[in-house]
Parts: C-alpha cells; sequence; structure tokens
C-alpha cells in the first residue's frame, strides 16, 4: 500500500537528518548568517539532500513490495527531475550561481515531466501547452526558493500539498507516484522537528528546488490525469501560497524599483509576522492556509464542473487579494 510509505520515510528522515547535519559541519557547508536573512549564526544544510535520500530510499522499497500498474513512470520522471533540481541547488548552496544559469538548470529539470508527455489538457497546440507548462514550472520552483525564508514553512506545506496530490494520485491507480509523493511528504514532515521551531538544519536552495519541482510535476500530473475542463483548475488552487506569495515579492519589488531576484525581508510572511509578532505563529497560520487551498483545490479538481471552480477560484483570489493589499501597507522589518 502506497500509504505505508509516508510513516517509513518520516521514519527514516528522523534518522538521516541529524546525520546530515553533522556531516554539513564536517564538511563546513554552513549557510552563514546575513544581512537578509533571519538566522543569526551559522546552520547546517543538506535538509534538502536528507529529504531527497529518505523519499527515495522509501520509494524503492514500496516498488519492489507493490504491484506494478501502467502510470508507475510516473514515479521515476518525479523522483529524476527531484534529483535533477536537488543537484543543481547543491551546487549553488556551496559556490553560487547566477540567475541566469540557475534559472537554465530548473528549465533542464521541468523539460523531464514535459517530454515524458506529463502535459495538462489545455485544449491549445502541443508545442505552447509544452512552452507554457515549462515556465510554470519554473516559475513554481522559484516560487517556493523565494518561500524558504522562515524556519518550517516550505517543508511544512509541502508536505500539505504532496499528501493532497498523493491522494489525487491514488484514487485514479498510480500508486507509483503516490508511493513518491507520500515518500517526499514523510521526509518533509521527518525532517520539521530539526527545522521548526528551532532550526539545526536548512533546506537550504536544493531542498526548496526539490520540493519546488515536485510539486509542480505533480500538479502537472494531477492536470494530464484529469478530462478536460474545470477540473484543471483544481491543481492550482492546492499551490495557492506559494504562487501568491511570488506575486507579492514581485509586485511590490517592481514598485519600489528593486531587483525582483534580490533576497530581502519583504516577503508575505515576513510582514504578517510582524503583525503576529512571532514567527512560529505565523508558519502555523500558512500552514493552516495550505491545508484550506488543498482542501480547496481537491474538491475543485474531483467536481470537475464550472460552477465549483469558479466559486472557489474567486472567493480564494478576493481573500488573498485582500490579504496582500493590508500585508504591503505593512513596513518591511530590519535586521536588528
Amino acid at each position: 500500500m502506497p500509504v505505508l510509505a509516508f510513516p517509513i520515510a518520516l521514519a527514516l528522515a528522523l534518522v538521516i537528518v541529524p546525520l546530515a547535519a553533522r556531516f554539513a559541519w564536517a564538511i563546513g557547508y554552513l549557510d552563514q548568517p546575513g544581512a537578509r536573512k533571519l538566522h543569526t549564526s551559522a546552520t547546517a544544510l543538506l535538509g534538502g539532500a536528507a529529504v531527497f535520500l529518505a523519499a527515495f530510499a522509501t520509494w524503492g522499497v514500496a516498488m519492489v513490495v507493490m504491484p506494478h500498474a501502467p502510470a508507475d513512470w510516473e514515479g521515476y520522471y518525479l523522483l529524476f527531475g527531484a534529483g535533477v533540481a536537488l543537484v543543481l541547488g547543491l551546487w549553488d548552496d556551496r559556490f553560487g550561481m547566477r540567475p541566469s544559469v540557475k534559472m537554465l538548470g530548473q528549465a533542464v529539470a521541468a523539460v523531464i515531466p514535459v517530454a515524458g508527455g506529463a502535459l495538462p489538457h489545455m485544449g491549445l497546440p502541443v508545442g505552447i501547452e509544452a512552452a507554457v507548462t515549462l515556465v510554470g514550472l519554473v516559475a513554481l520552483m522559484n516560487a517556493v526558493n523565494f518561500l524558504d525564508n522562515m524556519n518550517g514553512m516550505v517543508g511544512g506545506l509541502s508536505a500539505i500539498a504532496l499528501a493532497a496530490f498523493a491522494w489525487t494520485s491514488m484514487a485514479r491507480g498510480a500508486n507509483g507516484v503516490a508511493a513518491a509523493q507520500l515518500a517526499l511528504a514523510g521526509a518533509c514532515v521527518g525532517f520539521l522537528p530539526f527545522n521548526f521551531p528551532r532550526a539545526r538544519l536548512f533546506l537550504g536552495d536544493a531542498g526548496s528546488l526539490l520540493l519546488g519541482y515536485s510539486l509542480g510535476a505533480s500538479a502537472l500530473l494531477a492536470m494530464r490525469a484529469t478530462p478536460l475542463g474545470w477540473g484543471q483548475v483544481g491543481p492550482v488552487v492546492v499551490l495557492g501560497y506559494p504562487v501568491f506569495d511570488m506575486i507579492f515579492v514581485v509586485v511590490n519589488r517592481v514598485r519600489a524599483g528593486r531587483p525582483v531576484y534580490e533576497g530581502g525581508r519583504d516577503h508575505s510572511n515576513h510582514r504578517l509576522a510582524t503583525l503576529l509578532g512571532r514567527n512560529p505563529a505565523t508558519v502555523a497560520l500558512i500552514w493552516l492556509a495550505g491545508a484550506c487551498l488543498a482542501a480547496s483545490g481537491l474538491y475543485v479538481l474531483r467536481a470537475n464542473h464550472p460552477l465549483p471552480a469558479l466559486a472557489v477560484a474567486a472567493a480564494w483570489a478576493l481573500a488573498l487579494s485582500a490579504a496582500g493589499v493590508r500585508l504591503a501597507a505593512v513596513p518591511v522589518a530590519r535586521k536588528a
């Protein structure tokens, strides 16, 4: 049963993650504090590598013990592309990378599911669908990478969304990819005790890129398996918060005349933390929002009808737009 991948990956991550932290300290694979960062002391990286190892090992076992199904190829594309994103992020964490080169590497990872035929049904020529899919997947990888700026944020949101996508995979009998998605979700949950509320280890760009890729590829697979119609809106709703935060940051930085790719403490969650006064409370509230978005997206996906799709999309668009206007008025926190 693919559901067993979740607890197995969680348990494995509880073992691998602290070992990864020790190894990172031993080789100097650390994230140093800086003016635009929240942490005040050097912190081990390699959290992304630990999450991937736990998930990949669990999925490998699942593929041995589970009976094979026609859709099992999806799990290979999901984890192979995640591995490419991981390697890209590991290099960036260690040596740095120009934004243009980094985006090129993200595009290479994004080609993998597209080449495998994981295209959503948009009713457009295949070439246009492929181009839109590539741009969307790279944009989501960057959105998740942008959002990895507060302890527990990306790990928790990713676990919620991946579990939601796994539910859709199991519902259509794609147990191989469901096992991969649940293994990634379980590994994320196993990572959280070492990252939230106090961080002993960070995901790093390696972790945020592999999870951003995994979320985007999972959304593509869910859309591909859904008949042409309004259900295609569902996976977008599931990923609503990372998309909202990226739009929020880009709009406000453009208005302020700042480079879009420059790091900063001006994200939606940073400003929400200023209002709430506590980062853990902010992260917990955004996890709750992520769970509500996931439930809403699954409902739209399953209904595949215009009325629920339009109603849910409009409600979330209004709610997030109102939140964006309010948060844009909150001053950007300055590091003490």
